[in-house]
């Protein structure tokens, strides 16, 4: 008896948490196909009554809505790319070389500890330098913030991996004559690619949904999709169609990264949950 119940209150509990995770995606992909008559009638229809295709028209028909799908597209991509190439090397020099007192250790709380401080706090000097550097309304004025923002975390995420490596590996490759860069292109990087891959969807789904340094550092032509969404509140009320039109969209990068790295990606977030 006592079992029947128990499985009964674990199936309520994951229908509970399926409905609240699905139902605002129905509620966007519902949304997307309503007029805006239809949208906010009472009862709300799931399925839309006069269903139309006006939102996805508007939204493809507007070049200036795919600028700032292609800006927070290439200021994602970018910056993920060049966090992943910074804090695989800076976990492993952290991870593996020997600091006096243990200093290594202490630089990675450090770290962590800055991307922690309140965007509101330093958003005033990184204005000024990328202002000086004649960087304010460029997609490379994101890249950077977003790279050095996003840089602690991966290091963070990618440190444990490496420091589970068994040291025979390292002294293999040592004694097959690798040099710290062979070894750790050769040898750590196909190892750690689970929590690579992690700190890689991690740091995207940071940078692609990042609105304050974009709204701050860029004003016409660095545009980012987060932005976009933000002006379709407009003086005579929100555009609810064109407001999930442009969520829907702003979802599909973002699930084919999750699928393209699935695999690792299970790996890397159950890593070390078993010891």
């Amino acid at each position: 008896m006592t079992r029947i119940l128990l499985t009964a209150l674990r199936t309520v509990a994951v229908l509970v948490l399926l409905v609240a995770t699905l139902l605002p995606l129905v509620w966007v992909v519902s949304t997307t196909f309503k007029s805006n008559s239809d949208i906010l009638v009472f009862p709300p229809q799931v399925i839309p009554l006069n269903p139309t295709l006006d939102n996805v028209v508007d939204f493809f028909s507007d070049p200036a809505r795919l600028k700032f799908f292609g800006n927070s597209l290439v200021a994602t991509t970018v910056s993920t790319v060049l966090t992943i190439a910074l804090a695989v090397p800076a976990a492993y020099a952290l991870t593996v070389h020997r600091f006096p007192r243990d200093v290594g250790r202490h630089v990675r709380v450090g770290f962590l500890l800055l991307r922690f401080l309140p965007a509101f706090a330093v958003v005033v000097p990184i204005f000024v330098l990328l202002r000086q550097a004649g960087l304010i309304d460029s997609v490379g004025a994101l890249i950077l913030v977003y790279t050095a923002f996003h840089l602690p975390i991966a290091i963070w995420m990618i440190s444990p991996a490496i420091a589970q490596l068994p040291v025979e590996v390292r002294e293999a490759a040592s004694v097959d004559g690798a040099g710290p860069v062979r070894a750790l292109w050769f040898v750590v990087v196909p190892l750690i690619r689970p929590a690579t891959a992690t700190a890689a969807a991690f740091c995207s789904i940071l940078s692609w949904n990042e609105f304050f340094f974009a709204l701050i550092f860029t004003n016409q032509n660095a545009r980012t999709y987060p932005i976009l969404i933000s002006s379709f509140v407009t003086d005579s009320g929100p555009q609810w169609g064109a407001i999930a039109m442009t969520a829907l969209m702003a979802i599909v990068p973002i699930v084919i990264l999750c699928a393209f790295l699935q695999r690792n990606l299970v790996s890397g977030l159950t890593a070390g949950a078993v010891r």
